[in-house]
């Protein structure tokens, strides 16, 4: 008993309270989950308190926790007490959660924290959040805001100005106060996911300033999101945009920022055609939910692509010759149930890596669609897929995966099948899980 670091209590819904005082001195963690009859109370020493990790959960009595029980915690996570109505963050504290309070309206700090990540989720009545953040929490790195719908705006004063990392997700009153945010006075701002879920609720706005040192952005159902907008984002590597109205005339008309690398695009039914040559630092794309999508033309996209992802595109029909960048290296399509063949000459001589999964009406590969680098092949749930190009197997393929293909398994049983002696020579093949 006098060397345990940790100590769990779950369940037990005939405990009153928390005998602190006679708890070893060596416990660091305590988690304390469904002990509905619980109260948390200050002991006589609360000031030899040595507890510095506490994880509270479904405990419904609990309506208060006093900073004072918790003088050197670290790392609080509170989650499901719904008669927590109030809370004051000790000043130790450097990472903080709350989720699924429903009754909570009240979150503060008295004085300056040391804390660096602030979670605050599902809290349907919390209006505020702590004042003078700015002041008081100037280490806070990552704030992170799900399903707080009464939440107004920020603090005044604004947010602390070494944040890196803010995440905002279902908010809706605060993000219709975006333009008031003033994040261009955040020098050290780095990550930024918006995403609010469509009710009309989102209002549009001509020009919303964000600071240059962004380096990656998500947002999803906005109704707007301009060339204006991203401007200023000079320093922006990754960029994940879905359900955006205006996302075909951003593509045509060549907004991204050309400093990106990695670029996800989903849930554009409106969009039919790419427009991404300009964009000569891009590595990676993906591409998902775009059903309007019906192919990919040629300098379509950039040159410096190396790994390609196309999912739920349910009207892509075709890869057209010459429309995949020299360097690409990785594609995967998947979920594209009405792609039924791939032109010879699609695959570039660069690729390495080709993937198809749940591709229903794929029929065929031409014999010459495999290119001579290819190494690794993988085909999942192609039900009518009848034929491989075995003759035209580049020397380079050392893995080959074939999985819920009933047309081919026949023609690839070991020393038995139809392919075997074109394929015998590949290191690794396995199909329907089996290793031949």
């Amino acid at each position: 008993m006098k060397q345990i670091v940790e100590l769990s209590i779950i369940g037990c819904n005939s405990l009153t309270s928390l005998p602190f005082s006679i708890l070893p001195s060596t416990l660091k963690r305590i988690r304390i989950s469904r002990c509905q009859k619980l109260k948390l109370e200050v002991p006589v020493d609360y000031y030899n308190m040595f507890v510095e990790d506490l994880r509270l959960e479904e405990c419904d009595c609990i309506d208060d926790i006093s900073p004072e029980l918790l003088p050197r915690a670290r790392k609080l996570n509170v989650s499901n007490c719904h008669n927590l109505t109030r809370f004051l963050i000790p000043t130790s504290t450097e990472s903080f959660y709350i989720g699924n309070c429903k009754n909570l309206e009240k979150l503060s700090v008295a004085l300056p924290s040391a804390m660096t990540s602030l979670s605050i989720g599902y809290c349907e009545k919390l209006k505020w959040l702590p004042d003078h953040m700015q002041e008081l929490l100037p280490s806070l790195k990552g704030l992170h805001l799900p399903n707080c719908p009464e939440i107004e705006s920020f603090p005044q004063g604004g947010l602390p100005f070494n944040l890196q990392q803010l995440e905002i997700i279902n908010c809706k009153k605060l993000v219709n106060g975006r333009k008031e945010w003033c994040l261009q006075r955040l020098p050290r701002l780095r990550e930024l996911e918006l995403v609010i879920y469509h009710d009309g609720s989102d209002e549009e706005m001509e020009h919303w300033e964000l600071p240059c040192s962004i380096r990656r952005l998500e947002v999803s159902n906005l109704k707007t999101l301009s060339s204006q907008d991203l401007k200023s984002l000079t320093s922006l590597k990754f960029l994940y945009i879905a359900y955006l109205p205006q996302i075909q005339s951003l593509l045509e008309e060549w907004r991204l920022p050309i400093s990106l690398s990695e670029l996800y695009l989903y849930g554009h039914h409106e969009l039919n055609s790419l427009g991404l040559c300009y964009l000569t630092s891009l590595l990676r794309l993906r591409i998902s939910n775009c059903c309007n999508l019906q192919s990919l033309s040629e300098s379509a996209l950039p040159s410096s692509l190396s790994h390609l992802t196309i999912k739920y595109c349910h009207n892509l029909r075709s890869l057209s010759e010459s429309a995949l960048p020299s360097a690409l290296s990785e594609l995967t399509i998947k979920c594209c149930c009405n792609l039924q063949s791939l032109s010879e000459s699609a695959l570039p001589s660069s690729l390495s890596k080709l993937t198809i999964k749940d591709c229903p009406n794929l029929q065929s590969l031409s014999e010459s669609a495999l290119p001579s680098s290819l190494s690794e092949l993988t085909i999942r749930n192609c039900p009518n897929l009848q034929s491989l190009p075995v003759k035209g197997v580049p020397s380079s393929l050392s893995e080959l995966w074939i999985f819920r293909c009933p047309l081919l398994s026949p023609l690839l049983e070991f020393q038995k099948g139809e392919y075997w002696p074109n394929i015998a020579q590949i290191p690794f093949i396995f199909v329907d899980g089996k290793h031949m």
